[in-house]
């Protein structure tokens, strides 16, 4: 974790000094500056969520709102399927919890830890980047009518199943919009797609507490 967030301060000094001498210039900053600047000001957000996953089975949909912060803790509610309205997953930094809404039961999931950095939130994302030495961006890709950057990294530690990710920012409001997580053979296996996302909210310690 100090390695994180001695990298995460390291970038942000390093983009304050491009600022500087950009603004002695009288240069504006750029897409990628921007996204960057985003990327190491990020503390934790707040966002709804649709989590598309792809297997061999063929596709499963879930409707969520995620919670989730940079170091490390985060919550995700499922609201559909209808089956599982009201479950949630929640790891409060030392461990992994699952509630049950039919049941009211909570269990402790027995996850191993490099796992508990879950792939499908953002701040892993962002972990995951800011870490990686092979790291991909390309500042004017289209999605629907947004113009985006969009940002890869490679997953530490990862498997045949999930191995690479892509981020879509949108460069006018510098807000996520999609995350794509890849198989080692370049396959989809996730599309996260974020509606209504909050950057650096104000959340309660308790969102990441279990019932």
């Amino acid at each position: 974790m100090l390695t994180v967030i001695r990298r995460i301060v390291c970038a942000a000094v390093a983009l304050v000094v491009c600022v500087i001498i950009s603004g002695c210039g009288g240069e504006k900053m750029t897409a990628m500056e921007k996204v960057q600047k985003m990327l190491t000001e990020y503390e934790c957000s707040k966002t709804d969520a649709t989590i598309q996953r792809f297997s061999n089975k063929g596709e499963n949909t879930y409707e969520t709102t995620q919670y989730s912060k940079i170091t490390g803790e985060y919550r995700m509610e499922i609201k559909s399927p209808e089956a599982m309205n009201g479950n949630y997953t929640v790891f409060d930094g030392t461990s992994v919890k699952q509630y049950n809404a039919k049941t009211d039961e909570t269990v402790s999931l027995d996850v191993p830890k490099m796992q508990k950095g879950s792939q499908l939130f953002i701040s892993t994302f962002i972990k995951n980047y800011l870490m990686s030495e092979n790291v991909s961006v390309e500042t004017a890709a289209s999605l629907d009518e947004s113009v985006c950057t969009v940002l890869e990294a490679v997953i530490p530690e990862g498997n045949k199943y999930i191995s690479t990710e892509k981020l879509w920012v949108d460069n006018e409001t510098l807000l996520p919009l999609k995350l794509v997580i890849y198989d080692e053979n370049g396959g989809e296996r996730y599309i996260i797609t974020y509606n209504n996302f909050e950057y650096n909210p104000e959340i309660d310690s308790s969102v990441f507490s279990a019932k």
